[in-house]
């Protein structure tokens, strides 16, 4: 898929928001503000620009767009990792069919219950963490992103989905330990709060493509860190780049990660077109880019040394996405199982 001049521009502009707001709100946060919460002042911009409701129809209350300029943006997040729930909320609006209006202007932050939604996306769900008892849910979760920050929150009771009011009688939030720094995590106990049922989608696929195009902004932010340092990182009277061990490993990295973006350009694509092979190539995107971001921002900490361990230098943060993001989708054998699965069902 060949990017248009409308895409570039698209990138640009998200670009210039989150580079404004990473002046002032750096990545790493300082130790002093690791435990800060969602960054509102950034997400309230995004929404004015009409950057939350991209890839979602007009008639929904959305700006409109498909996936191809969703998955633009979502890189361009990931690129940034600020403290938004970017992902998070594109997964809710893409799984399911709510109304988007209060979603999309930044005014109800609703975010998902990961760790509950079905297991072709989540290898490890816990499909029992809450039980539906007519129009009320009970139940634990045990770590959800921006828990502490959002209005209301999505979550899969057995099958079904609600949507439940996290300012509701009932509801009972507590902060826990987050290995991605920039997705503050709470743990949330419900009793007998009021849930709204709200009709799934067919598929789950759009969720895989945005989560894809994410990470490939993590791992090209990784890597482009990791390039710029072997640069100027002098040893032996040579910029470390110049050896044969540092500039193999970082192409081998660019290598992959372009091969990745290729993959979740088809997947946007084949959703925008309802093609049929979409599902699996959204399968086949996130498995390559699980892969490619977890080596690009692995083997970029490496380039830059003991500098890359310490909490002040970024590469850390990279990491701990991509990891992060591994831990909660699955490795890439898993992913590609599952799509071994698919393709053999269809044939």
């Amino acid at each position: 898929m060949q990017l248009s001049e409308e895409h570039h521009q698209l990138a640009l502009s998200a670009r210039g928001v989150l580079g404004a707001a990473a002046r002032v709100d750096p990545v790493p946060p300082t130790w002093e503000d690791r435990a800060a919460g969602l960054n509102r002042e950034l997400w309230r911009s995004l929404a004015d620009l009409g950057l939350v409701g991209v890839g979602v129809a007009e008639e929904r209350g959305g700006s409109g767009g498909g996936m191809r300029e969703l998955c633009v943006l979502a890189e361009e997040v990931g690129s940034a990792v600020p403290r938004i729930p970017f992902s998070g909320t594109a997964a809710v609006l893409a799984a399911t069919r709510i109304d988007v209006s209060d979603v999309v202007d930044g005014s109800a932050v609703t975010v998902p219950a990961w760790e509950t939604f079905p297991t072709g996306l989540v290898p490890r769900s816990r499909t029992d963490a809450l039980r539906l008892h007519g129009d009320t849910v009970d139940g634990t979760l045990l770590s959800v992103a921006f828990g502490m920050d959002a209005e209301r929150l999505l979550a899969f009771a057995g099958t079904v989905p609600v949507i439940v009011d996290l300012q509701a009688p009932g509801v009972r939030r507590t902060p826990v330990d987050s290995f991605d720094v920039t997705e503050p995590s709470a743990a949330i106990e419900l009793v007998g709060v009021t849930a709204t049922l709200v009709e799934p989608v067919a598929s789950l696929d759009r969720v895989r493509a945005v989560l894809a195009a994410e990470l490939i902004g993590t791992g090209q932010r990784a890597l482009g860190g990791a390039v710029e340092f072997a640069g100027q990182r002098h040893q032996f009277g040579r910029a470390i780049g110049s050896f044969q061990a540092i500039k193999h490993l970082l192409a081998d990295r660019h290598v992959q990660l372009d091969a990745a973006r290729l993959l979740v350009e088809w997947a946007a694509a084949a959703l925008d077109d309802e093609r049929p092979d979409a599902t699996a190539a959204a399968q086949t995107a996130l498995a390559a880019a699980i892969d490619a971001a977890d080596c690009a921002t692995r083997d970029a900490l490496q380039v830059h040394g003991g500098i890359g361990f310490t909490w002040e230098h970024p590469s850390h943060v990279y990491l701990k996405r991509a990891r992060a993001r591994r831990s909660l989708l699955g490795s890439v054998a898993a992913q590609l199982d599952a799509l071994a699965d698919q393709v053999l069902a269809a044939h």
